[in-house]
């Protein structure tokens, strides 16, 4: 990568780490800022505590129309999309009054159209399938807003996307072969947009409208409240004096905390402040540090309960229950962890690396000061046991973290505090509210116009009927939009576009999604374009190029287990206990031997056929067939015993091998 690409990466990710922070600067700009940027501050915050009052309020009441709800949350969520990112891509504090007025009289003619559906809904709602110039009218401007908010907030490839099938919609009988089909006219098309549950406020849309976002609060009050400190300090209580201690702490704090965060960058940027200087003093080479802090921040997303923000909007998509979901992720985010911890453990012991340095925190005084908020995460999940629906449980668990934070000084922010919270979990997360409503124009069109049926037909003709070519064709289809859309854009637009054709030729449907999803989230860690990575480096102040490498190497195993759980659901809790026991434990196996391929080291140095057989072992016990499975324990077995010996009779001295990624603590030559 030359220099000036060297430079420009950094800047895209600050640029899109200062996307995310659209809060920060609020209180300073009310009080310090020029009227118009007043104006704007106060306007998003009332937009944000608006959306934050309907969707607390339906939780608790549940009062409320679900289309209506859907039209509200809609109208505030993309007009403070507009107001926030101005056409050309400006932060709203950098507005002008003449880039503004475009935005405003959308927003006010958006405005209109909810007040027109409120006011008379009862006849609104007879009139689906036969559409008045109105309902036209209105339907067309809430189609123009979104997809407006969709190009500033998830860029042109998304917009491609939605474009290319309504246009094959409104003009099928034109396209060639296999996506040819009869036309949509074109008011039934924005009518099924508009008015019915297919499109805009769809079942995506629902999931946000009534509890996702609840759940964004929750990681807002979180952070307000300090406890990144408290998992700091847990992980150091715990991992502190372990070998290569920070870099188990990085991966265990990020997964604590980003699991309710919706945004990897932001994740890597929470954390790692802390845990990537505190990697590299104990020995860690700074691309190697970045790339723990951005294998872990990414793989928060795929850790229970939370999952970042796809739980719901899977469990929304295919109507299940969100627990299932839930469930289903525990063994493969606990496989691509351990793999994680594997490597590094095996890493710093080869490389003799020290522990943390200096006091580190007690467990028991860290459970004293800061345990509460493991009460609040339990009070999060635990209603789900008692048939609670999300909204109500995501309500319970925001007013216990609430009163729970209250009660230790450390703790206790001011009530300003709480409230930029609420505001941070809303407009903090546009990217996720803009995603699901412009992935709710994609879903209806799709559905209207049977492009669904003729994708999945095309995934099969591709694939010639093969499942394993049609996994990889959509692994490298999310890796690749992953490198430019968020992971909730990816999930959906990968599980409309390219899931039903894997679920046509025999993939399980849940283990399918969750494929889909796996692979978007990796894209953050898969170079040329790795942005989880690429802003590690820069807070490592590390080679951009080597801190992608190393976070693809760390998050290997993250490759393979999504394959694994297509052909063996057992790895998605489904089945037998002892069916799930034996794939789990093979699995695991097979992980940590993998580790050791990677990392080339497992007493003594590993020589190069030895990692490659290691690997094959590996792979083969990870897959489902038990006789691969014994294969592969013979091999590996074998493998490591011809080690063992090797370290019993070369002893102590056998030189460390620079295999690159980290350097010990006391000398740098060894890399």
């Amino acid at each position: 990568m030359s220099s000036s690409t060297m430079d420009e990466v950094p800047d895209r990710v600050a640029a899109l780490a200062s996307d995310d922070a659209v809060t920060a600067p609020l209180r300073t700009v009310i009080v310090a800022g020029t009227p118009l940027q007043r104006a704007l501050a106060v306007t998003i915050m009332f937009f944000s505590l608006s959306i934050a009052i309907l969707l607390i309020y339906t939780a608790a009441f549940g009062t409320i129309t679900g289309y209506l709800q859907r039209i509200a949350f809609v109208f505030a969520s993309i007009s403070l999309a507009l107001l926030a990112k101005s056409a050309t891509g400006r932060h709203w504090q950098a507005r002008g009054i003449a880039g503004l007025l475009p935005d405003v009289v959308l927003m006010g003619l958006m405005f209109a159209g909810m007040i027109y559906v409120f006011g008379d809904y009862t006849s609104f709602a007879r009139r689906i399938g036969f559409p008045n110039g109105a309902d036209m009218f209105f339907g067309v401007t809430y189609l123009v807003a979104v997809l407006e908010a969709t190009r500033r907030y998830l860029g042109w490839p998304m917009i491609a996307i939605i474009v290319l099938f309504i246009v094959q919609a409104l003009f099928g009988e034109y396209f060639p072969g296999a996506f040819s089909a009869p036309n949509v006219n074109w008011r039934t098309l924005v009518e099924i947009l508009f008015m019915q549950d297919q499109g805009i406020f769809g079942p995506t849309t629902a999931v946000a409208a009534t509890y996702l976002m609840i759940f964004l609060i929750f990681g807002a009050m979180l952070v307000r409240t300090n406890a990144v400190l408290f998992f700091q300090d847990l992980s150091l209580a715990i991992m502190g004096r372990r070998p290569g201690g920070p870099a188990h702490v990085a991966v265990a704090s990020s997964a604590m905390l980003g699991t309710a965060s919706g945004s990897v960058v932001g994740n890597v940027a929470g954390t790692g402040s802390f845990t990537i200087p505190l990697m590299k003093r104990s020995g860690f080479r700074p691309e190697y540090a970045g790339a723990v802090e951005a294998v872990a921040s990414s793989g928060a997303q795929i850790m229970p309960p939370i999952l970042g923000s796809a739980a719901f909007l899977m469990a929304g998509f295919l109507g299940r229950n969100y627990w299932d979901i839930v469930i289903a992720a525990i063994i493969p985010a606990g496989l691509y962890f351990f793999a994680i911890f594997a490597q590094i453990g095996l890493r710093a012991h080869r490389n003799k690396l020290s522990q943390v340095e200096g006091a580190l925190p007690r467990l028991w005084p860290v459970l004293l000061s800061g345990g509460h908020f493991l009460l609040a995460i339990a009070a999060l999940v635990a209603p789900f046991f008692f048939g609670m629906s999300p909204q109500r449980s995501a309500l319970i668990g925001l007013g216990a973290l609430l009163v729970l934070s209250l009660l230790r000084a450390s703790t206790r922010v001011t009530m300003v505090s709480y409230v930029e919270s609420v505001v941070d979990g809303i407009a903090n997360n546009l990217a996720v509210a803009v995603a699901v409503a412009g992935a709710g124009i994609l879903m209806g069109t799709v559905w209207v116009s049977g492009a669904g049926n003729l994708l999945a037909d095309f995934v099969v003709q591709t694939s010639n009927g093969v499942l394993p070519v049609a996994l990889v064709l959509t692994a490298i289809i999310a890796l690749v939009l992953g490198m430019g859309l968020p992971t909730p854009a990816v999930y959906l637009t990968v599980a409309v576009l390219v899931v039903p054709g894997l679920v046509q030729m025999g993939a399980p449907e849940l283990a399918s999604h969750l494929f889909a999803f796996y692979f978007g989230i990796l894209a953050n860690v898969t170079p040329p374009v790795a942005l989880a990575a690429y802003a590690a480096a820069s807070i490592a102040k590390a080679d951009l190029n080597r801190t992608g490498y190393q976070a693809f190497k760390l998050a290997m195993a993250g490759f393979i287990v999504p394959f694994c759980f297509i052909y063996d659901t057992s790895l998605l809790l489904d089945g037998a206990w002892p069916q799930i026991l034996i794939a789990t434990a093979t699995a695991a196996c097979g992980v940590f031997l993998l580790a050791i391929a990677i990392e080339g080291w497992f007493l003594v140095t590993a020589r190069h056929y030895e990692r490659a057989l290691l690997a094959v072992a590996a792979l083969m016990m990870i897959w489902s067939s038990r006789v691969t499975e014994l294969a592969g324990l013979a091999i590996a077995l074998a493998l490591v015993a011809v080690l063992w010996r090797r370290a019993k009779t070369s002893g102590a001295s056998e030189a460390v091998r620079d295999l690159g990624g980290t350097q010990p603590a006391s000398s740098e030559s060894s890399q």
